[in-house]
């Protein structure tokens, strides 16, 4: 279910941010990723993403990530590894699946992460995981 049909949508604060590949909504400690149908997440949308975020939180803030992957879209997995190289603002990340091959896609990325991803099977499940991590708490 994307975020905006969604009724955490209506309970949860949010600024909506619309990139060339996908939307994302900023919701304080986290935020929600929404990419496009039949896009390819590479490094350089990466880039741009993170840009986007260090433009509205700065350099500083730690954020949580969700990934709601409500289209069927590919992501080069080794980005994963990009967070041990950076200053990241990315703390911990959670993939909302709702196919099979998306759930064995996340197992995959889980093992290439540095930083610490839950995979889960709702929205209600992520949004709960990461307003609950230690590090916000």
């Amino acid at each position: 279910m994307r975020f905006e049909d969604s009724p955490h949508s209506k309970s949860i604060a949010y600024d909506k941010i619309v990139l060339d590949f996908g939307s994302y909504y900023l919701c304080g400690d986290f935020f929600i990723m929404e990419i496009n149908e039949g896009e390819h997440f590479n490094g350089e949308k990466l880039n741009t993403l993170l840009d986007s975020l260090r433009a509205y939180y700065g350099t500083h803030k730690a954020l949580a990530y969700i990934a709601n992957r409500v289209n069927a879209y590919s992501i080069d997995p080794v980005l994963w590894s990009y967070f041990d190289k950076d200053d990241s603002i990315l703390i911990a990340t959670c993939i909302v699946s709702y196919r099979d091959s998306t759930y064995m896609s996340a197992n995959i990325e889980k093992n290439i992460a540095s930083i610490p991803m839950k995979r889960a099977f709702s929205l209600g499940e992520a949004i709960n995981w990461v307003q609950n991590l230690k590090e916000f708490n």
